[in-house]
């Protein structure tokens, strides 16, 4: 080995055995190992993100908007790794799993959509595989319904969930109106711009594009083009599926289970709009709801503040509950399908 050769080699040693390049090249070989499971939907492609000193020992799973996979959240999950959690997330299968008419036998048929039911069952199945006895939650948009079902079905399973810019929560939506929000993405929201106060004194600084967004906006278009390929039936029926969910009602039920939850809802999604959801959003179903800067997809082009604002949220879910905050329930608490009857009289269950 020559001098210049030896020279570069220490230096690549030395690089990545400083604390932040060895981090990061932890983080890219586990990413790239991902582990292959037999669930509901087919087969999932699950990432794992294991941290040598973990911040406390129930992981976190991201789960991903409709057509997005990993790949999409790379730079996202990087950065929740960064806060010494493990985190754990998945590509939902395009192809395989459960058919139409299992999903149609299956107990829950009559209460919760079909392909939300394929996912969160997907979602269990792989805790269950994993062995992972309960874990926080992060959801993104479409991932709201089916993780709310997940955490309705088993709740044992669910410590603290955050759902950002979560559907299900503007009450009655149609499959058009839906289309159009989800083209609505395409124009710059306009909180992200600097704001001055009356007084001229600056107020909010400006949110720039940066690079890490400009990539997650091109990789989200071309999953989505993948995703819609692979199996065109299954994601039409996903999409109309979202256009009916509803989840506030299994909310309520959760909260009430002991589960933490914060809705963050950005002021400028044109996909589910933040007013509307304030509409829907009540105490009893929830612990806090943020309003942020920003629109649809915050959480995966501008990871460094939505999701660090995210483990924040959970973080202080889990201050608040062991600071005995939280009430306890009835253990015969009633499932979210229960309890309403037709004169919106409330059903106790106690």
């Amino acid at each position: 080995m020559n001098q210049i050769e030896k020279h570069d080699k220490m230096s690549f040693m030395e690089k990545i055995q400083q604390p932040e390049n060895n981090t990061r090249f932890v983080f890219e070989e586990q990413f790239a190992k991902k582990e292959k499971f037999e669930v509901a939907g087919g087969t999932a492609e699950v990432v794992d993100i294991r941290p040598e000193n973990a911040k406390t020992d129930v992981p976190v799973f991201f789960a991903p908007a409709w057509a997005c996979t990993a790949k999409v959240y790379k730079p996202a999950l990087e950065r929740l790794s960064e806060t010494n959690r493990r985190v754990i997330s998945l590509n939902h299968p395009r192809i395989g799993g459960l058919s139409s008419a299992d999903l149609q036998a299956y107990k829950t048929r009559e209460e919760y959509p079909p392909e939300e039911l394929r996912k969160a069952l997907s979602i269990l199945d792989v805790l269950e595989q994993k062995g992972i006895e309960k874990v926080d939650v992060i959801t993104h948009s479409e991932a709201a319904i089916n993780v709310a079902i997940a955490a309705t079905l088993h709740p044992e399973k669910f410590r603290n969930i955050v759902f950002f810019a979560p559907a299900g929560m503007i009450g009655e939506d149609t499959f058009s109106r839906l289309l159009k929000g989800f083209k609505g993405q395409s124009k710059r929201p306009p909180s992200l711009n600097a704001t001055v106060h009356e007084d001229g004194s600056a107020g909010f600084a400006e949110i720039p594009i940066t690079e890490t967004q400009k990539q997650v906006g091109a990789k989200a278009f071309t999953e989505v083009l993948k995703y819609f390929a692979k199996n065109p039936v299954r994601a039409i029926n996903e999409t109309l599926n979202i256009s009916k969910s509803q989840i506030h009602t299994m909310l309520r039920y959760l909260h009430e289970r002991g589960i933490g939850i914060v809705v963050m809802a950005s002021v400028d999604d044109p996909v589910f709009p933040m007013d509307k959801m304030q509409e829907i959003a009540k105490a009893d179903m929830l612990d806090g709801f943020l309003s942020v800067r920003g629109g649809h997809g915050m959480i995966g082009e501008h990871p460094e503040l939505y999701v660090m604002a995210a483990e924040q949220m959970l973080s202080a879910l889990e201050a608040k509950k062991q600071k005995n905050s939280i009430r306890i329930l009835p253990t015969r608490a009633a499932p979210p399908h229960q309890t309403d009857r037709e004169d919106g009289q409330k059903i106790r269950s106690d």
